[in-house]
């Protein structure tokens, strides 16, 4: 069986090779994500590599018990070694140095004559890593390439690429900002990080001890860096060095610790491939629909051949299994081809993000799991598809082989209907129950329900194209003549093979729909929430939290009315460490609509709660109680925060300050008087920040709300590239159905040809098939998509979606690209049609 599978695929590669190039397709997704994010992890694991794996014990602070970043390795914590506690480290047996380390939150800034935008929506890159100089390459991981190391307060030395990028000379004054204002320092070496140094874009500065602790305002180390003596166990000495270092801390290898950064990161990007397989997922489910249709047409031409088989000994079982070989042999080279195009795509992506982010990577090659889940996914899914087919082709019976046309029985759509009801059926009432059966998460019912929904309308589709069909008979007849109503003949005469065609197009552009609604809501959303704001200015930091210093700057100027800042920070509640926001009550309101009820001067010493906590049982009027590290407060909820998804307590500053002490400012928002122009005072108060706090930056709403429609538009345009190719399947699946129809009737044609129909009708009779089906599958995929998309921006009403906005723009884009894309289909399919041989055509069986 296995070599005669070989040779019906040799013998007609043509019928399979377009089913192979949309499974190829769907696969490359796969092995691009694995290719490209197993190369981002091998450039990252490799920079760890250099700063931890020569150094042989690292203290630092305990990631199960840190309030920080964890794992990032670009976040300055707060210092936590006391100069006593590196001495006790050094005077543990079998450590010959320890050396405590200090890392600056801090920026390097381009000389002062450079024009260089310090906005963060604007300038981006990769942030400056500035520690203390030890001198040692092994805790420094540098070696000097130019001049000297730091011996003296005031001096510095950059990398050896950031310094040139950065328009650096020896001798010249580097400026770096910190949140305490500008400080200058005379660069006197460079270095290189590692062997290549390797920096994934960032800069690396060191500096002397005396002067990192000035800047970073800590006289304690964040951590300690161990070498041990020679012939001494590094794990030995963690076990020594654990037993005299601080509570909430630990000891580690520096092996482990690059291990467990990259683990680390390796589980960020395993979403970023699930989320590449969910693509490649939808793709082949739409492939699905191809590989059913060309086999199933295939199994009809074959009717024939598959009943002399019977005929002479082979049994349905053997002929199942020669369908499903085809199926494996068409599966392993069309998975073949799309991990070759994976690679390729992988190695695009690498390219034009390097150009962004500089050199991140590491070597760029195709890993074992990519090649699993290609081969995997694209044999599964073609097996899966052709099964139902090669059933049918097992049950043929030998008299099959004497019927003088060789074409099967079409069986009833009864049983499809009935499931494709009940699954249509189900998806409402899962939706319905999502929206307003008021219960927890809705959007999870939702979701479930519009699968559902979607496997029920791709089933029932038949019985929407078939009438579609027959009603256009006339109004194509008008348009088009007997070419027309031809047309909607053929598709009524095969409604199965139609509305499959048809669905694959409709799950692509249903999917797109529903995104594009969803996004043009999100971005209503965003419209409204700057709409509602009384702040002429937003304020942020490149660092992160805004100082405090740079409010007081702020509000020192002329024409400002006053300022609202928002900080934000953790609190322990029942057990769980939930985010507080704290505000000015006298002035959050008058800034910017938080959709709070009541209002927050409202507060009086209490709390408001978001939905989440609501869903605990807590209430207006409860008492509950906050830990922070400052201590417990006892709250009274005096109100309710509307929105779910920010912070799930707000408090007043005092409240804040109670809790946590000094709370971090993640944003400010700036009202001018009234009289003030507002690019006037943008230009004023950028002055006054620029010599103490040149990395605070201001923001006009109008401004940030352009941003996060760019953003938001950023993200539809990724995700319309990634169903790209699903919408290229299923044009593929409308050329290759035409295709295999033209074949099945062969002779219809030349007995069309025969009586008189010229080839421009024949090639105009496959055209509006194709328009028919193309315009069908894309107007009932956005009825669908837009449909879902509604129901799935009501159910995140709690996230602060209050309204559908429908893409009306998109969806006119979508129908007259459908019929474009079903004329493009029909180019192949109606030429070969058009250019039969009649008497070769009439003589034929097919």
């Amino acid at each position: 069986m296995f070599r005669i599978a070989l040779k019906s695929v040799r013998h007609n590669p043509k019928r399979l090779l377009l089913t192979a190039f949309a499974v190829a397709l769907g696969v490359s997704l796969v092995a691009a994500s694995h290719t490209f994010t197993n190369a981002l992890s091998s450039g990252f694991s490799g920079l760890f590599s250099d700063i931890y794996a020569a150094t042989d014990v690292i203290v630092e602070e305990d990631p199960d018990v840190a309030e920080s970043d964890g794992g990032d390795p670009f976040a300055a914590t707060e210092g936590i070694f006391a100069p006593a506690d590196v001495d006790a480290i050094a005077g543990v047996d079998g450590v010959d140095v320890a050396i405590g380390g200090i890392q600056v939150p801090g920026a390097v800034l381009p000389p002062e004559s450079d024009e260089t935008a310090t906005d963060p929506f604007s300038a981006g890159g990769a942030p400056s890593q500035l520690f203390n100089w030890s001198g040692i390459p092994e805790i420094d991981q540098s070696t000097l390439v130019d001049g000297r190391g730091p011996e003296s307060d005031g001096e510095l030395v950059l990398d050896i690429d950031a310094a040139p990028r950065l328009g650096y000379d020896l001798g010249d004054q580097v400026r770096i900002a910190t949140d305490d204002g500008v400080f200058e320092f005379e660069l006197v070496g460079t270095v290189r990080f590692g062997e290549s140094n390797s920096l994934q874009g960032a800069t690396l500065g060191f500096m002397t001890d005396a002067d990192a602790h000035v800047l970073a305002d800590d006289p304690n180390f964040q951590q300690v860096s161990v070498l041990v003596a020679d012939g001494t166990d590094p794990g030995t000495v963690v076990d020594r060095v654990s037993e005299v270092i601080p509570d909430g801390t630990r000891a580690i290898t520096g092996e482990d610790k690059a291990a467990e950064e990259t683990e680390s990161l390796d589980e960020v990007l395993n979403y970023v491939d699930i989320f590449a397989i969910a693509f490649a997922l939808i793709s082949l489910f739409v492939g699905a629909y191809i590989i059913v249709n060309t086999f199933r047409i295939i199994v009809t031409q074959r009717t024939r051949e598959f009943g002399l088989m019977r005929a002479i000994g082979v049994t349905g079982r053997q002929v199942r299994t020669m369908i499903l070989l085809e199926a494996l042999v068409v599966a392993i080279l069309a998975s073949t081809i799309g991990i070759a195009m994976g690679y390729l795509l992988a190695l695009a992506a690498a390219g034009l993000v390097s150009v962004f982010a500089g050199d991140i990577f590491g070597t760029l090659t195709l890993p074992l799991e990519a090649v699993l889940w290609a081969y995997g996914l694209g044999t599964l899914v073609t097996l899966v598809s052709a099964l139902l087919p090669a059933i049918t082709a097992s049950r043929i019976s030998p008299m099959e082989a004497l019927r003088e046309s060789a074409t099967s029985g079409k069986k009833p759509l009864k049983v499809r209907n009935i499931v494709g009801a009940a699954l249509a059926l189900v998806g409402v009432i899962a939706i319905t129950t999502g929206l307003y059966a008021g219960l927890e998460r809705p959007y999870i019912y939702v979701g479930i329900g519009a699968v559902l929904l979607v496997l029920g309308a791709t089933l029932l589709a038949a019985q929407v194209l078939v009438p579609m069909a027959f009603g256009l008979r006339h109004l194509l007849t008008r348009m088009f003549g007997v070419d027309g109503k031809l047309a909607a003949n053929n598709i009524r005469r095969e409604p199965r093979r139609s509305a499959n065609t048809a669905a694959a197009l409709m799950i692509g552009v249903m999917l797109l729909a529903l995104v594009a609604t969803f996004t043009e809501s999100l971005k209503t959303v965003v419209t409204a929430q700057f709409a509602q704001t009384e702040a002429d200015f937003f304020v942020f930091s490149t660092q992160g939290a805004v100082p405090p210093g740079a409010i007081d700057v702020i509000e020192g100027v002329d024409g400002v009315d006053f300022s609202s800042s928002l900080g934000v920070d953790a609190a322990m509640f029942e057990g769980e460490q939930l985010p507080v926001a704290t505000v000015d009550p006298e002035t959050a309101d008058a800034a910017f609509d938080y959709n709070n009820d009541p209002d927050f001067t409202e507060l009086d010493g209490g709390v408001f709660i978001d939905p989440g906590v609501q869903d605990r049982g807590v209430e207006l009027g409860d008492e509950i109680t906050l830990e922070g590290p400052e201590g417990e407060v006892a709250l009274t909820v005096t109100g309710l925060y509307l929105n779910e998804g920010d912070a799930n307590f707000w408090v007043d500053e005092e409240t804040g300050r109670a809790l946590f002490g000094e709370v971090d400012i993640v944003q400010a928002m700036v009202v001018l008087d009234d009289a003030m122009d507002v690019d006037e005072a943008q230009t004023a108060l950028q002055d006054a920040l620029a010599e103490d706090f040149p990395l605070v930056t201001l923001q006009q709403p109008g401004a940030l709300e352009q941003f996060a429609n760019q953003f938001i538009d950023l993200l539809l345009g990724v995700i319309s590239a990634l169903l790209g190719s699903a919408l290229v399947i299923a044009i593929l699946g409308v050329a290759n159905t035409l295709l295999l129809s033209v074949t099945e009737r062969t002779r219809e044609i030349g007995l069309l040809r025969a009586v008189g129909l010229k080839r421009s009708s024949v090639w105009r009779m496959i055209t509006v098939e194709s328009m028919v089906m193309a315009v069908f599958g894309t107007i009932l995929g956005m009825i669908l998509g837009v449909s879902l998309g509604t129901a799935l921006v009501l159910a995140l009403e709690d996230f602060g979606f209050d309204g559908v906005t429908i893409p009306w723009v998109w969806l006119v884009i979508y129908t007259v690209l459908a019929a474009i894309a079903g004329v493009v289909a029909a180019i192949w399919p109606a030429w070969r049609a058009s250019r039969l041989d009649i008497l070769k055509a009439i003589a034929t069986d097919g």
